[in-house]
């Protein structure tokens, strides 16, 4: 495809994104105004030239119906934002009804004209909601309808029941019974749009399929990884969308479409591969966030019409260059020293080469400091250890004098920088009078590891808002949130992380995270929290857990 063909591709997809954006918000003022013409009947001035041909509806039908209107259009408001088909034609239909339940309350002339405007241009605008009801979605409209005539008719019974009991009360009780009938409208009516218009769940494949993909998707990284996040597009709670030689990794979580990395494969499918998706995660109902985005992806995602924001920078250290010489070395020289001096030994060894004996004290050591039954984390962590497809992750083992392993590092390649990518670091919790500084002693012997083998660099970890934090942002937002970030981080180890990689004088790249539409950046911020496994920022869960010592 043609670079033109490409980028008019995203373009398209953008103008639905805003099209959808534009349906949305106005359904959602519409069912607002619905409802206060509904409870102020003399808000707008009737005309009487219109009078004539319109009907004055008992208050007791028109406004109902008015409220009950106005309750689908705030669901189906939902529904549009997210493309749906039904969500279009429901709207549509009740957007007539409005019209009509306008005119026959008291020809409120300015309610029905702005209705049927926005009927018109919502019917005109058709292609821009494609996503189809799949068959759990009807099944789902079955149950409640079927709960809701249960209910009904279970009221009703009820209701003559008592009438023929307490026939004085007639009268009160037909009221009751007509509010009562109303609330189980409005409830059926909530619950049925709720469900029609929520986001698709992704279809979960067998185990095995599963496996399948995800080897799938490690022969495309591996012809084509070139980023320092990309091996950890293999995660076992990630799906995989492939597009010719390209594939995209990612999580469905609450409706939100989470990616990360960015899309791998070939340079010339980069926007094609992106545009494909996007049209699959319309389909259904998703919106798109990324996390841990390059900067050389940025121009594709703003030209689909998502929105960029900084997140941190990512330490890449240069291993030929690296030295423990100098001032600025110097607490980082007296760790290794210390460690050294305490006659700690660091080897290597593949991670599907490890022996039995070895393998255990690892895992001991990872489940002692890790956070929870597993690694979390969701762009920088690969969640797994000693998987036998994992061929050509190498540990970097630290052992004390009597060959007990008290720190280990494990790296993923990344070919990108002709090195290798950190994973997860931990140290031993069960033995007091531990040298400080086996993290720092780890690291160092890997980068001199790294070098030896001729290679160039190993990527550290991330420092979260690093610039802002660091006061090297000059922008007003930079200054608003610096003072609450600062505070956050004598909580966390925000500042302690961007500390501890200065140590090792780093090369830094800065990493985004893509947003959809300012609706749905609340979700996505909680969605990508629970990723990383952090509820106090988003993003960051991955790195609160790092030892520094």
């Amino acid at each position: 495809m043609a670079t033109d063909d490409r980028m008019e591709a995203l373009a398209r997809h953008r103008r639905q994104v805003r099209v959808r954006t534009v349906a949305s918000r106005a359904i959602l003022a519409l069912a607002v105004i619905t409802l206060i013409s509904a409870a102020r009947p003399h808000l707008w001035q009737p005309v009487a030239v219109l009078g004539q041909v319109a009907w004055n509806a008992r208050p007791h039908v028109a406004r109902p119906s008015l409220v009950l209107a106005a309750v689908v259009m705030l669901g189906t408001s939902r529904g549009l934002r997210r493309g749906h088909s039904i969500a279009w034609a429901g709207t549509l239909a009740v957007l007539a009804v409005s019209a009509v339940l306008h005119l026959a309350h008291r020809v409120d002339v300015v309610p029905t004209v702005l209705v049927l405007g926005a009927a018109i241009w919502l019917a005109l605008q058709r292609r821009s909601f494609p996503v189809r009801a799949t068959r759990r979605e009807a099944r789902r409209v079955a149950l409640i309808a079927g709960t809701w005539l249960l209910l009904t008719g279970a009221a009703e019974v009820l209701f003559r029941l008592v009438l023929r009991s307490e026939p004085e009360h007639r009268s009160a009780l037909r009221d009751l019974s007509a509010d009562i009938d109303l609330a189980l409208v409005v409830v059926f009516v909530v619950a049925l749009v709720w469900f029609v218009m929520s986001p698709q769940r992704p279809g979960r494949l067998h185990t095995a399929a599963h496996l399948n993909e995800r080897e799938r998707a490690r022969r495309v990284i591996e012809r084509w990884g070139r980023g320092t996040l990309d091996y950890f597009a293999l995660r076992d709670d990630k799906d995989w969308f492939f597009v010719g030689e390209s594939v995209v990794a990612h999580a469905v979580r609450g409706g939100v479409c989470l990616v990360s990395p960015d899309p791998i494969g070939p340079p010339g499918e980069q926007a094609d591969a992106w545009a494909e998706f996007l049209d699959y995660a319309v389909d259904c109902g998703w919106s798109v966030a990324v996390l841990g985005a390059s900067a050389d992806w940025l121009p594709i995602y703003e030209a689909s019409g998502l929105r960029s924001v900084y997140l941190g920078d990512e330490a890449i250290v240069d291993c030929p260059g690296f030295s423990l010489e100098g001032h600025a070395r110097k607490s980082l020289r007296q760790a290794v020293n210390r460690v050294g001096k305490a006659g700690y030994t660091t080897t290597f060894v593949e991670s599907t080469a490890v022996d039995p004996a070895l393998r255990q004290q690892i895992e001991e050591v990872a489940d002692q400091s890790r956070r929870g039954e597993a690694e979390r984390g969701f762009s920088m962590t690969l969640s797994r250890l000693f998987d036998p497809h994992d061929a050509g992750l190498m540990l970097s083992v630290t052992t004390s004098p009597e060959g007990r392993v008290d720190a280990f590092c494990q790296w993923a390649p990344a070919p990108g920088i002709d090195g290798w990518s950190l994973d997860v670091m931990r140290r031993r919790l069960d033995v007091p009078d531990l040298p400080n500084g086996l993290i720092d002693f780890t690291v160092v012997r890997t980068i001199e590891e790294v070098a030896a083998r001729g290679q160039r660099a190993v990527g550290l970890n991330f420092a979260v808002m690093r610039d802002v934090l660091g006061g090297r942002g000059d922008s007003r937002w930079e200054d608003l949130v610096r003072p609450m970030l600062q505070r956050l981080s004598q909580q966390t180890q925000m500042s302690s992380l961007a500390s501890f990689n200065e140590k090792f004088g780093p090369s830094w790249q800065p990493r985004y995270v893509v947003l959809d539409a300012a609706e749905f950046v609340g979700t996505q911020a909680l969605v990508m929290a629970g990723a990383e496994g952090v509820t106090e920022i988003p993003v960051i869960g991955r790195f609160l857990g790092r030892t520094t010592a």
